[in-house]
């Protein structure tokens, strides 16, 4: 049986950045306890007189070019993000449609913050696989370094966060991973954690309160959603390459791999090049892996995903080309 699966992805990572000496400046955060947090140098952020709809539209391009396919062959675009679009009211989606020349496509949005990249590839895949006939373009990109206050030491957990916009084409045809199995769940006991705020015309991310315990729940939670996976599969652990993760926090991807029992040469650590770029981390891991020829057709490849809410997922991918 033909199954529907990602048949090209590109990421675009800016070249602007900030510094973490600037940031250090700015937080007042002692240099040290900032490098634990970010321990790249400098962390790849969005231009400021460029909107996110336009790294978006050139990621889509990318993905259009390397899968040679015209935008008007695409049947729905799906953008994933934190729902902080450029505007309020408004489609970020339909934007990127309107750039493509994709006028036969439905736009609409997903939003579920890091984890709505994994959320909407679920939701294309099983519509493509209902009508194998069309093709879905997924869209994840967000602005989170806007988001943060640098000047906010409370918000330190979150100085890490940077920009990226990846895009991945949905089909039937030669797919390069197909979804084995996926399973997400979320616990809304921390959903007030973290929340915006409205100031000067920006919507700024802050820490509500402070609650111990979410590295537990981060490792606990991850861990049974892969078990649930593999199950639902018949393969175990030791079927899996690789376990790719959002490059979130450094702890909490050490102690997922020491909870699994799996070496670090199974996973890809990218924290000391250009921070947590949001929902394109895995793809910009998958991208090294492939580049180096450390994954072959027939291997098992394990994405974890994490948001706020919060909200966890995991995602079972087959290479198959």
């Amino acid at each position: 049986m033909t199954r529907a699966g990602i048949t090209a992805f590109e990421t675009v990572i800016p070249p602007g950045n900030v510094s973490r000496q600037d940031i250090a400046r700015l937080s007042g955060v002692d240099a040290k306890e900032l490098e634990e947090i970010l321990p790249a140098p400098f962390l790849s952020i969005f231009d400021t007189d460029k909107s996110d709809w336009e790294y978006a539209t050139e990621a889509a391009q990318r993905v259009l070019e390397q899968g040679n396919m015209a935008a008007s062959q695409l049947d729905w675009i799906i953008y994933c993000g934190s729902g902080v679009w450029d505007k309020p009211f408004w489609s970020p989606a339909a934007k990127v449609a309107e750039q493509l020349g994709a006028t036969q496509a439905h736009c609409f949005e997903v939003v579920n913050f890091c984890n709505a990249g994994a959320t909407g590839i679920a939701i294309a895949t099983g519509w493509v696989n209902a009508n194998p006939e069309k093709t879905a373009l997924v869209i994840i990109c967000d602005r989170l370094s806007g988001l943060i206050d640098h000047a906010d030491s409370a918000s330190r957990a979150l100085f890490n966060f940077g920009d990226s916009a990846t895009a991945l084409l949905v089909g039937i045809e030669c797919p390069l991973l197909t979804l084995s199995a996926c399973d997400m769940q979320t616990d809304p006991t921390w959903c007030d954690m973290y929340q915006g705020e409205y100031r000067q015309g920006r919507v700024l991310a802050r820490k509500n309160y402070t609650r111990k315990g979410l590295l537990q729940v981060y490792v606990e939670m991850l861990s049974q959603l892969l078990d649930r996976s593999l199950s639902k599969t018949g393969l175990n652990l030791l079927d899996i390459k690789f376990l790719l993760i959002n490059q979130g926090d450094i702890n909490v991807h050490n102690a997922l791999l020491t909870r699994l029992a799996l070496p670090n040469e199974r996973s890809v650590f990218n924290y000391h090049a250009n921070g947590h770029l949001g929902g394109g981390d895995n793809w910009i891991a998958l991208r090294q892996l492939l580049k180096t020829e450390r994954l072959q057709k027939g291997d098992m490849l394990a994405m974890a995903t994490s948001a706020m809410g919060f909200s966890w997922g995991i995602s079972l991918f087959e290479v198959t080309r």
